[in-house]
């Protein structure tokens, strides 16, 4: 019986007295810190990539860049296949993986840097065993707009990677 009445004044109600009540309740929820919150569009702020090696690297120079040509993930598109270089688009917390595959007898060191610093390694190392010798590195690390972040060789160990798609990096923003 009650809903009913409370349901039958709220009908009653003019337009001013409905936006009147809105407001108390919004200072009531602002008074006990409850904040308004806007749903995020998955489309602007979902950043994440994913990319793979196709070809064989040998012999690289000293902290050259690591490209991973074949993007099969790339949403916001800050990832540069051409480049090898992520670009953050906003401030943020922002998680990368890559792996590395090499052969027997040689070694693929590498480093994930921002914008120049090197912030970890990853050591694939084939010498003294027969097959292929495979490593995972994990990073999050925390950018601001603009920031870069790359796969490099570390010194001369950039002996073998394998290309044939085994080798990935990707990141995403947390």
């Amino acid at each position: 019986m009650s809903f009913t009445l409370l349901v039958a004044g709220i009908a009653h109600e003019t337009p001013q007295q409905v936006v009147t009540r809105y407001n108390n309740y919004k200072a009531i929820c602002n008074g006990i810190g409850f904040e308004k919150v806007n749903c995020k569009d998955p489309k602007i702020d979902t950043i994440a990539f994913q990319s793979t090696l196709t070809k064989h690297l040998v012999n690289l120079k000293s902290h050259e860049t690591v490209i991973f040509e074949k993007v099969s993930l790339n949403e916001g598109k800050a990832y540069d296949k051409t480049s090898g270089i992520f670009t953050a688009p906003s401030d943020g917390i922002y998680s990368f993986t890559w792996t590395t595959l090499t052969k027997t007898g040689k070694t693929f060191i590498t480093d994930i840097v921002r914008n120049g610093e090197m912030i970890i390694r990853n050591f694939s190392d084939g010498r003294g065993r027969d097959g292929y010798a495979m490593s995972t590195s994990h990073a999050n690390i925390k950018m601001k707009k603009g920031d870069k972040v790359w796969i490099r060789a570390h010194g001369t160990w950039g002996q073998y990677a394998d290309g044939g798609e085994w080798c990935f990096f990707s990141g995403v923003k947390l």
